[in-house]
């Protein structure tokens, strides 16, 4: 005979009804740029040479914040913080390096950019060809390029498992719209115990859309509604 129902078992049958609790390690990263955008992507690309995105290791999903001003409502009720503006703060991810340094060499590309620079190559094989590697000339023509040839729209899914794979099911797409690294965090190298070298990025971008995914088991992901922030 079963026994009575209890409370625990009535929050698992609820949770299992949805796919389970969700896990920090599901996500994936996804840059998309515009026709606009010209410099060198020969380390990301849309095909089977995409490898930048599987290399990212942490992602956040952006906060939502507004600033307020304060208004007197009645004498003695205090005061009312009412919103005025959306505020979007920065965001950083984290990208393991393979041992050809793509992170590294496509974001310090992409920044690199912005001010119309391109990646110098390396003059020979090996470490006597390395230390011929000139820099770029300090008296070069350098151009502030504008925002629409150097932003991309940042897609970060937050995966789920399902029947069909650990990640088979994207729960929500945020989407940061004119995302472009502005800074590039300083990259330790050390002797003793091997780590694997990790680049941090962090990025600004103009505003966010979240985008909700189906919430049943099936591996579509399916827009029901957006809200923008």
């Amino acid at each position: 005979m079963a026994g009575p129902v209890t409370q625990i078992d009535q929050f698992m049958k609820k949770i299992g009804n949805k796919g389970g609790m969700s896990l920090t390690t599901g996500f994936d990263v996804y840059f998309q740029f515009g026709d606009n955008v010209s410099f060198d992507r020969r380390f990301y690309s849309n095909g089977d040479d995409d490898i930048v995105h599987m290399l990212c290791d942490e992602a956040q999903l952006p906060n939502v914040q507004s600033a307020t001003a304060g208004m007197n409502r009645y004498l003695g009720e205090g005061t009312v913080q009412y919103p005025h503006t959306r505020i979007h703060t920065d965001v950083s991810m984290g990208f393991l390096c393979d041992a050809q340094m793509t992170p590294f060499k496509f974001f310090s590309n992409w920044y690199g950019s912005i001010y119309g620079d391109e990646m110098p190559s390396v003059s020979g094989a090996g470490i006597e060809g390395a230390r011929g590697t000139q820099p770029l000339p300090f008296n070069r023509e350098n151009r502030l390029k504008y925002m629409d040839e150097y932003v991309s729209t940042c897609k970060i899914m937050k995966t789920e498992p399902n029947n069909v794979s650990s990640n088979g099911r994207v729960s929500t797409v945020v989407m940061l719209e004119n995302c472009y690294p502005y800074s590039l965090d300083a990259v330790p190298l050390q002797y003793g115990a091997s780590q694997i070298t990790r680049v941090n990025v962090n990025f600004y971008y103009s505003r966010h859309t979240v985008a909700h995914g189906n919430p049943g088991n099936d591996q579509n992901f399916n827009i029901g509604s957006f809200f923008d922030f």
